[in-house]
């Protein structure tokens, strides 16, 4: 009876602290914790997980959301997802970004088989990061963009690894669902 009541207990412990490292993760020493929230774009479906204390709540711009600073110091996140029907892909837009006009800026360039990630230097001071998932046999494709001061790498970039984790597709009302199976 004993056992069980410390090993339930070492659960609940252990599941209580685990809630309170996660909501503390990506916030600097003498700042609150950051709080979380979702944001679904209803066309396609792609799901952006996004610090609410961070960013105020997306517009439409430019086909896609922008979140905005909510602490006023540049930052912007954006959502943008888009129909391609003739399947560009993630190894030819990469190939196409590297050889492009651009391409000068760019300081790092990743992918896979449904995916890229470019980080690159928009202007002096500034860092931007783009994840892009391709889905739907690459028809549909799914970007998330975050554009942080530089100064502030060390708020961002951990903000940023959770972001990309956290970055998903999904079926949304124009999601052409035949192409997805």
């Amino acid at each position: 009876m004993r056992l069980v009541f410390c090993k339930e207990l070492c659960c609940i412990l252990t599941f209580w602290t685990a809630i309170g490292l996660l909501g503390e993760a990506g916030h600097a020493e003498g700042q609150r914790p950051l709080s979380w929230a979702a944001f679904q774009d209803p066309r396609f479906g792609a799901t952006l997980y996004y610090p609410a204390s961070l960013f105020q709540p997306g517009l439409i711009k430019e086909g896609g959301y922008e979140f905005t600073s909510s602490i006023e110091d540049g930052a912007r996140l954006f959502l943008k997802t888009s129909f391609d029907p003739l399947r560009t892909g993630a190894a030819a837009t990469v190939a196409k970004l590297k050889s492009g006009t651009g391409a000068h800026r760019i300081q790092d360039i990743q992918s896979g088989e449904m995916w890229y990630e470019m980080r690159l230097a928009p202007g002096p001071g500034l860092v931007q990061v783009t994840r892009v998932l391709f889905t739907c046999k690459e028809r549909i494709v799914s970007a998330v963009t975050l554009i942080y001061p530089a100064a502030k790498k060390s708020l961002y970039e951990t903000v940023l690894s959770k972001i990309k984790r956290r970055f998903s597709v999904g079926v949304g009302a124009e999601t052409p669902v035949r192409d997805c199976s």
